[in-house]
């Protein structure tokens, strides 16, 4: 599908690129790496996601360029680290865009292949998959791209320390740094940088944390957020946090939203598959990591999950 991809690329001028909703590195990473290459093929691309772009993402190039609203005034749409559909929110309408090719490129193993085009690789981000595209289309690699692509790399394998890393991550990373990307400053930015009124509200979740039968778990209700703001960030590698219970075997984060849903972050030690509940639940993800969003009160959904 590589080779797929690459030729329905080569074919259009105007692209809407589209970051899933409550995007993380590598969504923003990938899609504002595979921007940056394409503007440098001549062609023009627009950047859209639903919700906005965590403050510890904000140090990347172009990355104030991201739109909220719908655009049709495009010819092909490309969705990024978005396992279904539904992950790309308000910003993908299948009304107005459904003569529109949708490519996908994509590492969820839960990924149902909704797009005209789906290139769906086995890879710790979908970073290293936009990086074999970059490749494919004879772009050449600069500290740009580089850093945007790395970023991907480096949030989803948190570090480099999930058992999704590869020796093939590795050496996609190595790559970026020598293009110059800075592996400790983009470290830095997404993983030390964290708001006193976010480390108060993890240790309010923390200290109402509960382990039930090899399940760590926690909640945000909509009452703790500052302002009743739900946007996902707050909560925003917490359930990482809760991961680390010595004697949890998966840990499970659920956030009450303003519009009736629950949010659910789950994560899981090796040999644990986490993707298989969420995605029971409508979800998706990998085995280590998955989420969804159910409708209902935080009471139901919490129990309903856990069991």
């Amino acid at each position: 599908m590589l080779s797929k991809i690459v030729q329905e690329i080569s074919r259009y001028h105007r692209f809407l690129i589209v970051s899933h909703v409550d995007p993380d590195g590598d969504t923003i990473g990938s899609s504002l790496g595979l921007a940056w290459a394409l503007r440098s093929l001549g062609k023009d691309v627009v950047l859209a996601c639903q919700d906005a772009v965590p403050d510890e993402i904000m140090f990347l190039p172009g990355v104030d360029a991201y739109e909220q609203q719908a655009r049709g005034d495009v010819e092909a749409v490309i969705a990024v680290d978005a396992s279904d559909l539904r992950r790309m929110g308000k910003v993908y309408d299948p009304q107005t865009m459904k003569d529109l090719p949708l490519l996908v490129i994509d590492h969820h193993v839960t990924n149902d292949g909704y797009g005209t085009v789906n290139l769906v690789e086995e890879a710790s981000s979908t970073a290293e998959i936009v990086l074999r595209v970059i490749d494919a289309l004879g772009v050449s690699m600069d500290e740009t791209i580089a850093t945007c692509l790395l970023t991907g790399i480096v949030t989803d394998t948190q570090g480099f320390r999930t058992s999704s890393t590869t020796p093939d991550s590795l050496s996609a990373a190595l790559r970026l740094v020598e293009a110059g990307a800075g592996l400790v400053e983009i470290s830095h930015q997404v993983f030390n940088r964290r708001s006193l009124e976010m480390l108060a509200l993890w240790g309010r979740a923390l200290a109402a944390a509960k382990l039930r039968e090899g399940v760590v778990w926690t909640e945000l209700p909509l009452r703790w957020l500052p302002g009743g703001n739900a946007n996902g960030q707050m909560g925003s590698g917490l359930a990482n946090m809760l991961n680390t219970v010595r004697e949890a075997k998966a840990a499970a984060l659920f956030t009450e939203q303003g519009d009736g849903l629950i949010d659910v972050s789950l994560r899981a030690k090796p040999g644990v598959d986490v993707s298989r509940v969420a995605l029971e639940f409508g979800g998706g993800g990998h085995a280590p990591a998955a989420g969804c969003q159910v409708p209902g009160d935080l009471e139901n959904v919490r129990e309903a999950i856990l069991a």
